[in-house]
């Protein structure tokens, strides 16, 4: 049987050497009877001991981009990232983490927490499941590891047992160990910040460039992009041209995993590291894709005259509702140029948001799931004061109605000026 004594002897003597994104791998096999193992998170003096091994840094830069999945379960639990949150009065340690469904009432995940002392504590994780996973197998999850008072953790060591009575099978488990991000919104240093959830496949480098310009236009000072891989050697370049403004970040979601188990590569999950990430990095983070702008309609030119006015003590987010602009009349050089035709009807189910990130707990693909404290609310401005230009192809689903369109002439009448920007750009690429 395996013990609580074996695992802390097994990972004291662990002499793994930590790589550049603070992980250490321990291989610790478990029988079916690792449901006995009892795992408590009452903290007590049997619940610690002086780690006596070279820890390093205690912190990642929240830009890091040296982070990667690893596995405690193949096929069944992985882990990503962790982050450090004193933002209420109860203070945990936030790991993203994809899990498989079948498994989230007979696996328990364990923390082991190392302090600034070298000291450590044993407790266990709450699990939150995403509210964007679409019921897939796989999911996006948010363990919670609760901090003990007056105690200040360097690392996160994860672990897992099976408590299931009809799991038969032996089931090897990683220690695995993180190091923290710290969640310091005192830090922050942008005003507004993108980010972009997985980029996978192909894509134009040309929408790349128009997008940046246009966003940056509108007032974006920082981009967080994540993308599976890159092989356009062009769009490589574009990368490479604004590496200065963009944090890019490899998403490679573990090979076991089959893309039709889980959403969107992902999504969900990208979207709320990219959360937790920006909290120490930006006041307000823009959460959108590269095919859509998001641009006033008022007679603001900027993100920080047309909707920073917005925000206040309560109001923490804003939802853009969106419309559809296809059927480009000319292609033109800038495809938001050429586009001047668009879905009659406005859409408020496929809204993206802006939010104040230090203030939210789960957001999702198109909405706020979760704000911090309940207080807090987001608001739905009118199209006519912002409006999210989506261009594509109009998709009849929730309810939107595809057959009735209108002129809209507001990027050509407003933006043109970035024009130049853009072909500046694209000749240098």
């Amino acid at each position: 049987m395996c013990t609580l004594h074996n695992q802390l002897q097994l990972y004291k003597n662990s002499v793994e050497i930590q790589n550049e994104a603070g992980y250490f791998e321990d291989k610790l096999n478990v029988q079916s009877d690792s449901r006995h193992l009892q795992i408590n998170s009452v903290l007590d003096k049997d619940n610690i001991f002086n780690y006596k091994g070279n820890g390093s840094s205690c912190f990642l830069s929240p830009e890091t981009k040296e982070l990667k999945f690893q596995t405690v379960a193949e096929d069944i639990f992985y882990v990503y990232s962790a982050y450090l949150d004193r933002r209420v009065a109860d203070h945990y340690i936030r790991i993203m983490s994809l899990l498989n469904k079948d498994f989230n009432k007979s696996l328990d995940i364990v923390c082991y927490l190392r302090g600034d002392n070298n000291e450590y504590y044993l407790v266990s994780a709450t699990k939150y499941v995403l509210a964007e996973n679409h019921n897939k197998q796989y999911g996006g999850w948010v363990m919670s590891c609760p901090i003990p008072d007056d105690f200040n953790p360097c690392q996160v060591t994860v672990s897992a047992k099976v408590k299931a009575e009809n799991y038969t099978k032996s089931l090897q488990i990683n220690n695995i160990t993180m190091n923290l991000i710290d969640i310091n919104p005192a830090n922050a240093r942008f005003d507004y910040t993108v980010c972009v959830p997985p980029l996978y496949g192909d894509f134009l480098p040309h929408k790349l460039i128009e997008f940046m310009e246009f966003t940056k236009y509108f007032g974006a000072e920082k981009f967080i992009i994540y993308h599976h891989d890159i092989q356009n050697k062009k769009s490589r370049k574009v990368f490479e041209y604004y590496s200065n403004q963009i944090t890019a970040i490899q998403w490679k979601l573990p090979g076991e995993i089959d893309l039709q188990l889980i959403k969107n590569h992902g999504q969900p999950l990208a979207h709320m590291d990219c959360l937790y990430r920006a909290m120490s990095i930006t006041d307000k983070l823009v959460i959108q894709d590269i095919d859509e702008l998001i641009v006033p309609h008022d007679k603001n030119l900027f993100w920080k005259d047309s909707l920073s006015p917005l925000f206040n003590k309560t109001v923490i987010g804003i939802g853009i509702q969106s419309a559809f602009f296809y059927n480009c009349t000319s292609k033109g050089d800038v495809v938001a140029l050429g586009c001047t035709t668009r879905s009659q009807m406005y859409s408020r189910s496929r809204t993206k948001v802006i939010v104040k990130p230090s203030a939210v707990f789960e957001v999702g693909i198109h909405h706020v799931s979760k704000p911090l404290v309940e207080e807090y609310r987001v608001i739905f401005p009118d199209p006519w004061i912002v409006l999210l230009h989506h261009y594509r192809r109009c998709l009849k689903t929730f309810g939107m109605n595809c057959d009735n369109w209108v002129k809209d002439e507001t990027m050509i009448r407003k933006y043109s000026a970035v024009k130049n920007r853009i072909l500046q750009v694209k000749h240098k690429i």
